[in-house]
């Protein structure tokens, strides 16, 4: 990897990376599947899928719940898809409101002269509207979210920039795939990982950078 400051475009993800969210949306997604009446061994496995396939977005993650592991009639799918969503979306909201920033990250972005982006498996809407009221839309040229998939939402940021030379941070194997699939480079930062120890390997294996601080990267 080049010094971190060579780079011209950063591109962050943001649930265990930007916000120590990760255990706060697991917990969500738990209270959400509770409350509309899913039996609790079909959550618990439903919440092992969410926690290690974390950064796919929230619409992939019901559709695999509804299709793999509830056991309902295909004319209720569609109703129980809207249930999860529009509750898993306000506890999200709520929840990102309180959520710590991971330590050290302002002072991190702050020091970078490039651009700087978010491609985050978060719904975008909700993701824009969050980063505004928190005040952190300061700090980046552009939020991008779900439903479009996160290779999707890299490349999309690199076609708006000429001859782009960028990294990616992430937590998440999608991550690590997402700037594999687009051709740049990848630091992975676990110290709030789901998958730390599966990632970690991966990593090495690809001769990216791993870190357990931003202080690491300065």
């Amino acid at each position: 990897m080049h010094s971190i400051n060579k780079y011209s475009q950063y591109i962050f993800d943001c649930d265990g990376v930007i916000l120590d969210s990760n255990q706060l949306k697991i917990e969500a997604m738990a209270l959400t599947l509770n409350e509309i009446g899913i039996e609790e061994n079909i959550v618990k496995e439903c919440i092992n899928y969410f926690s290690n396939n974390f950064g796919k977005s929230r619409f992939h993650h019901v559709d695999v719940f509804i299709r793999d592991f509830f056991q309902i009639e295909m004319d209720q799918r569609a109703t129980y898809r809207t249930q999860i969503l529009e509750l898993f979306s306000k506890r999200c909201k709520a929840l990102y409101m309180q959520a710590h920033l991971t330590p050290g990250f302002i002072d991190f972005i702050s020091s970078l002269e490039g651009s700087k982006f978010v491609a985050s498996g978060s719904e975008q809407k909700e993701l824009r509207e969050v980063f505004k009221a928190r005040g952190l839309d300061i700090y980046f040229n552009g939020i991008y979210g779900s439903p479009a998939q996160k290779s999707d939402l890299v490349a999309q940021i690199l076609k708006q920039i000429d001859k782009p030379n960028a990294i990616m941070f992430g937590d998440a194997i999608s991550d690590m795939e997402a700037a594999k699939n687009n051709k740049i480079d990848f630091v992975g930062y676990i110290p709030f990982s789901n998958v730390k120890e599966k990632l970690t390997i991966l990593i090495k294996n690809n001769d990216y950078t791993l870190v357990g601080h931003w202080k690491e990267l300065s």
